[in-house]
């Protein structure tokens, strides 16, 4: 008898969404957070004979993002200070929107298989074998609080910020072939949208800001269970297969594109300029 998972074995359970917060300034930077953070814990159980070799079996957790909206507005104190906007969530800053959300190389398909508690492989021993593991994700972005204006050569000060991240996470476990076996899966996401006032110029402290949710500006949330893999095409080509840049390759060449003067992404006004923030 070759070891497999018994039908209808693999389970999520104490699924807890990451809340949103609101963000802080704090070193000159605006920081967006989660708390609690996400997390999960999931079991699959396993049959087989003493003796049949373990080599190959894992279980842990794939996360695919697959929608990200990430932009900042930034005004000077008078308009002919002028104003900036900064697209992190669509080209070309960020080449796609979906991707798959992993701790470690692009290559690597699980979050994090260096982690005993999100990755197990089966041990030796008598079966039925039941395997458990989490997982746990605290998303978040930073926003400088200022930005210098080329056109103008003014600071610019942070205006408004919208954020919007979903993702679903997948319990699944891999074979000795290398094929994916995805047991259960949910959906969870964290938006912010806020908008920053200073109270002092032209050097607010961190302390001299006001900051605002806009109306219905600070959520999150999250599913139950669903069993088996997710079907939505919006993200499951992401899943397993070989990707150029994981997302926080896409986090970290966002961020380079907007602090970059030139890039089309960041873009600077020579005086106060509404944006269309879907581009």
């Amino acid at each position: 008898m070759a070891i497999s998972v018994v039908p209808g074995s693999g389970k999520i359970t104490k699924i807890q969404g990451g809340k949103s917060v609101a963000p802080t300034i704090s070193r000159g930077v605006a920081n967006f957070s989660v708390h609690p953070s996400m997390h999960a814990e999931g079991e699959v159980q396993f049959k087989g004979l003493p003796g049949d070799p373990i080599a190959g079996w894992h279980v842990g957790w794939i996360q695919a993002e697959w929608v990200e909206t990430n932009w900042a507005n930034y005004e000077g104190h008078f308009n002919v200070d002028g104003s900036m906007f900064l697209q992190r969530g669509r080209a070309p800053a960020r080449a796609a929107q979906a991707c798959r959300d992993t701790s470690g190389a692009v290559a690597t398909i699980f979050t994090d298989p260096l982690d005993p508690r999100e990755f197990q492989n089966l041990v030796a021993g008598r079966f039925p074998q039941t395997v458990k593991v989490q997982t746990n994700d605290p998303p978040g972005e930073r926003y400088r609080a200022i930005e210098h204006n080329v056109r103008t050569g003014k600071p610019n000060f942070i205006q408004e910020v919208q954020l919007e991240f979903h993702f679903c996470t997948i319990l699944t476990v891999q074979d000795p072939t290398g094929a994916f076996h995805h047991q259960a899966h949910f959906y969870w996401n964290a938006h912010w949208q806020f908008r920053f006032r200073p109270t002092a110029f032209p050097a607010p402290t961190d302390a001299q800001w006001t900051i605002h949710a806009a109306p219905g500006g600070n959520t999150s949330g999250v599913s139950h269970a669903f069993a088996g893999a997710p079907n939505d095409r919006r993200f499951t080509g992401v899943l397993t297969t070989p990707q150029r840049s994981s997302c926080v390759d896409l986090a970290g060449i966002s961020e380079t594109a907007v602090r970059t003067r030139g890039n089309a992404s960041r873009r600077e006004f020579a005086v106060w300029t509404p944006v269309d923030v879907r581009h």
